[in-house]
């Protein structure tokens, strides 16, 4: 098989109807020829036009050959036309839709110029003469029943059947194997090298982190609508309760139908316990008509407030949010029915306690629906959901995890005990360990690593949170980065520009495609530690970590 650039084509291409002309060529290339050609696909370069005004350029194709030299080729898909009388090419695709294309046979000509230009100025080639040439595929199209120009012969094209049956003859016949005129040399191992050098490089970029993330971000993406077929199942329920591990898009679900049902015109509440996810989802839908977004005992005190329900303000804080708030939103939505919704809709369910079940209920029309979004894990949340099911609701799972790349979601599930859940996403990077004894040392060795992510490996402060498990060593990291040019915030506040630095408990229910997680202090039970931190990941995880807590992180508790 060809030795191939890139080795495997991604999701974003794959799924691209645009390029399927250019996968099915790919493909066929791969089978046709052997290891000693390379193939280059979609290889760019920034080049300048004749007054110095600079001009992007790409090879759909190029075919390099040691001995045979290189071979330009353009891929054209759909049915192929040409009229001379205004010298235009034009496709026209399945649904018969005709685009006018550019001339095939002159951007081949073009790149095979533009990649020898290239290859004559590199230092890794002594310059030659060698054999060059170009040519064009139609996948879709017959083949011209004559030349089209001089410089248009009908050999230059390989059409539908000849791809199918005979392009390996055709790439020999354009590359004059056996053949090569007198005055060529051979390309050579070193034109190989130089070419690679050349072109394979937008290639190696990609296994850079920060290109690693925006690829599965992408893929992540083109996977999300498969979350919201649950809507359909549980549209004509009026009280559900839907569980899930981490990643299987229960917040990303309760925010569509929260979307859907103000759309529909209906009083919708959405609700959570956690204050950065609630102020996160308030500024994600923010100004919806019919949508009221905020945190639950924000809403028992505005509640209180609106129904003129007098709340303490002298008890303790346990006191205070664990009773007298929710008291306070059941006493104010029975004094005043006008209050009530249509739709109440609950993200991270787990975290209520079973008596602030009856206030939600207070909350809801008579003929009112409920949506409780809860985690599934039993070895975190035993207990969670006890209070609910005296709502009568009607539970439904969700088995996919379409957040977590499968690397990150292995490394998770050792913390996990439920229903099973698939991993759909794409492999991605491994899980990073750093191990650092001391809080100081792990400090040291998390701020080296953020700032590695941001300045080496291109990854924008907005894609990176630092978790830590404990208070003192989120004051001792913004001590330690105090003065860096990188943007950082907490959960709360953080925006779209800033690294966020905050405690494994305040960023629950939040995600980022990078976390690094700093494992110090006993504040907080380690199971939930790695259960909620590991999963806040999407594309790459780093824990700095003891090697006894690299152990029990990665191994699980019994």
């Amino acid at each position: 098989m060809a030795v191939l650039w890139p080795r495997k084509l991604p999701r974003s291409v794959l799924e691209d109807r645009r390029r399927r002309a250019e996968v099915r060529v790919y493909n066929r290339l791969a089978e046709v020829l052997d290891d000693s050609f390379q193939v280059f696909y979609s290889s760019p370069w920034l080049g300048t036009d004749r007054l110095g005004n600079e001009k992007d350029g790409e090879c759909d194709f190029l075919i390099a050959h040691p001995d045979h030299g290189i071979l330009a080729i353009e891929v054209k898909g759909g049915e192929i036309s040409y009229d001379p009388t205004d010298d235009q090419w034009r496709s026209k695709d399945a649904f018969g839709f005709v685009h006018k294309i550019k001339d095939p046979v002159g951007q081949a000509r073009s790149a095979k110029y533009e990649i020898l230009k290239r290859l004559n100025t590199s230092n890794r080639w002594q310059r030659r003469y060698i054999h060059t040439t170009h040519g064009v595929i139609f996948p879709s199209a017959a083949s011209p029943p004559k030349d089209l120009g001089s410089d248009r012969p009908g050999r230059i094209f390989c059409c539908s059947t000849q791809l199918r049956n005979g392009l390996r003859d055709w790439i020999a016949e354009r590359m004059k194997e056996g053949q090569r005129p007198d005055n060529c040399q051979g390309l050579g191992h070193d034109g190989i090298a130089a070419l690679e050098d050349l072109l394979a490089k937008p290639f190696t970029l990609s296994f850079r982190i920060g290109a690693a993330i925006a690829e599965a971000d992408a893929e992540f993406t083109a996977l999300e609508p498969a979350q919201y077929q649950i809507l359909d199942t549980i549209a004509e329920i009026p009280r559900a309760l839907v569980r899930g591990g981490a990643g299987t898009g229960k917040t990303v679900v309760a925010v569509e139908e929260a979307i859907r049902s103000a759309a529909s015109g209906r009083k919708t509440l959405l609700t959570c316990l956690s204050r950065p996810l609630a102020k996160n989802l308030e500024r994600t839908l923010n100004n919806i008509p019919n949508l009221t977004v905020v945190g639950f005992h924000s809403l028992c005190g505005r509640m209180a407030h609106l129904a003129d329900i007098p709340v303490p303000t002298d008890p303790g804080g346990q006191e205070l949010y664990e009773s007298i708030l929710p008291n306070a939103l059941y006493e104010a939505v029975e004094s005043r029915p006008s209050l009530k919704w249509d739709t109440i809709i609950i993200d991270e369910g787990q975290d209520f306690r079973i008596d602030w079940w009856i206030a939600i209920d207070a909350c809801l029309k008579s003929e009112g629906r409920l949506r409780v979004f809860m985690d599934s894990n039993q070895k975190v949340y035993e207990h969670a959901g006890t209070g609910i099911h005296d709502l009568s609701v009607v539970p439904v799972r969700l088995s996919r995890n379409l957040r977590n790349t499968k690397n990150i979601h292995n490394s998770a599930l050792v913390h996990y005990s439920g229903p099973d859940i698939t991993a759909d996403g794409p492999d991605g990077l491994e899980v990073a360990w750093i191990e650092a004894e001391t809080e100081q040392a792990k400090i040291e060795a998390a701020f080296r690593e953020l700032r590695r992510l941001v300045f080496n490996e291109e990854v924008a402060p907005s894609e990176i949170a630092v978790l830590v498990n404990s208070p003192s060593a989120r004051i001792g990291f913004l001590e330690r980065s105090s003065g860096t040019s990188i943007p950082i915030a907490d959960a709360e506040d953080m925006s779209l520009e800033e690294v966020v630095v905050d405690t494994v408990k305040r960023y629950k229910g939040l995600e980022r495609p990078v976390i690094i997680l700093v494992v110090s202090g006993e504040e907080m039970e380690r199971r939930e530690l790695a259960y909620v931190a590991f999963t806040r990941a999407r594309a790459f995880l780093c824990v700095v970590a003891s090697g006894n807590e690299k152990k029990l992180l990665a191994d699980g508790w019994i």
